[in-house]
Parts: C-alpha cells; structure tokens; sequence
C-alpha cells in the first residue's frame, strides 16, 4: 500500500477516476491494468475499509487482550475479490461516465472484514452474511494503515463491547 495518500474526497474521486480511464485505454494486458489500479487505489487513504469481525477473529483478539499482536493470523478479508472487481471495471468503463458513479461502484466494492487466516483462505462467503457489523462512525475504526490497520484503545474497546455481545448470542 503506498504511504501517499489523496485526504480530500472531491479530489481523491477525480484523481481515480481520472487515472483509472488513462490506465483502461492502454494497450497493456489485462493483469498489468489490474496491477496499476491495485496501485491507483491505494491512495484512497482508507481502501480496504473495515466494515466487520468474524466471530472467529473475535475470539482471537479476546485470547491476546484484544490487542493486536503479532502472529494472530488474522486479515482484512475482501467481501468482493480484488481481481475479480477490477477486471469488470476495465470492461465496464463505458458504462461509468463521471468520477461520483466510479467512486460509488469502487467504494461499495472495496470493503473487507477482518476474519481468521483459515476463514480468509476459504470460499465459505458466510462469513461475510455472519459478520459482526464495525459502525462507519466518528471513532473511524480500524482505519488502513499499509497492507494493515491501525489499532488503538478505540479499537480495544470496541471489541470488548463486541466480545461481551458475542458471548450473550452463544448463550442459551
């Protein structure tokens, strides 16, 4: 992930959509293109946003304090396959005439949960229907940072708050 990252959103949108265009009209093959926008997105200061836990990831943080500690094999697990998702946008750019329909299409395609390392390796996409839901609010959990994300006391809290819910829910 690059550590340049595009803050303003009005800018971030046209800068994508912009660059996104010049990358589909090259005459480069199609897995170079979907290299260079694996490269493109990573400006977007939070791509691969968090937008839930797996109760197995759950329960890791739980047995490490609910910190995040190194070794855990837990990852951002993408809901919609990068390479899939990126390949239907170069054969789709037609279809997008302006930087807000491209921000829209990429932002509600660029959403991960943080899952186990087993459950990230599986095709089992239950674990995205079953996810517990991290809220996209002020605290901005979760937030990227590099190939990983950054985990404060907000984030601790949170998954203690989330660990007591989860332990309620097994409870008979």
């Amino acid at each position: 992930m690059s550590k340049y990252h595009i803050h303003d959103l009005i800018e971030l949108k046209e800068i994508l959509f912009h660059d996104f265009q010049i990358i589909n009209k090259m005459r480069s093959p199609e897995p170079n293109k979907i290299k260079l926008l694996s490269t493109l997105f990573s400006i977007n200061p939070n791509s691969w946003r968090v937008v839930g836990i797996s109760s197995d990831a759950l329960e890791i943080f739980e047995k490490n304090g609910f910190q995040k500690k190194s070794g855990m094999r837990i990852n951002r697990s993408h809901i919609t396959q990068r390479f899939s998702f990126y390949k239907s946008l170069l054969e789709k750019n037609t279809d997008i005439e302006d930087s807000e329909t491209f921000w829209n299409l990429y932002y509600e395609n660029d959403m991960t949960i943080l899952a186990s390392a087993s459950e990230n390796m599986s095709n089992d996409h239950s674990i995205f229907e079953n996810a517990y839901v991290v809220p996209q609010d002020e605290r901005k959990l979760f937030q990227t940072s590099g190939y990983a994300w950054k985990h404060r006391d907000e984030e601790e809290e949170f998954l203690k708050e989330l660990f007591q819910l989860h332990l309620s829910k097994k409870q008979p």
